[in-house]
């Protein structure tokens, strides 16, 4: 297995460096391509699908979202493989600062179970913000 994750890993390293020197992480949205190809999420699902548990899921999609691109729907399609809203929660605040659309991240609101959860994203992202 985890030979498999480090093929994936370079993989997704490689498609990384054709890309612009890293920037910080509140920047690389403005410079990156809209979305993940359909063969690289097809990867990252069948490698977060082969995870027993969501610690495990939550490491390698945070690994994924660091090294590639994806868009708020990447996000979301990524995200419904945690059983449980505290991993999402903490996989959507995570990815946020790496995401390709964040003007869209309003769409992850559906994602979760708790609508509470979602509240505390909203906080995260807009520190202060009144609903």
């Amino acid at each position: 297995m985890k030979h498999y994750l480090v093929i994936m890993l370079l993989w997704v390293a490689g498609v990384v460096a054709m890309a612009q020197p890293p920037m910080p992480p509140q920047h690389r949205h403005h410079h990156r391509p809209p979305c993940a190809t359909p063969d690289q999420m097809e990867l990252v699902m069948h490698t977060l699908g082969k995870q027993s548990f969501d610690d495990g899921k939550l490491e390698i999609a945070k690994l994924c979202v660091n090294l590639g691109t994806f868009c708020v729907n990447d996000l979301i399609r990524m995200a419904k493989v945690f059983a449980f809203d505290d991993n999402r929660l903490e996989f959507f605040k995570f990815a946020y600062a790496y995401c390709s659309d964040p003007e869209n991240y309003p769409m992850v609101r559906d994602s979760f179970s708790f609508s509470s959860n979602y509240d505390k994203l909203l906080e995260y992202i807009y520190p202060g913000m009144r609903r």
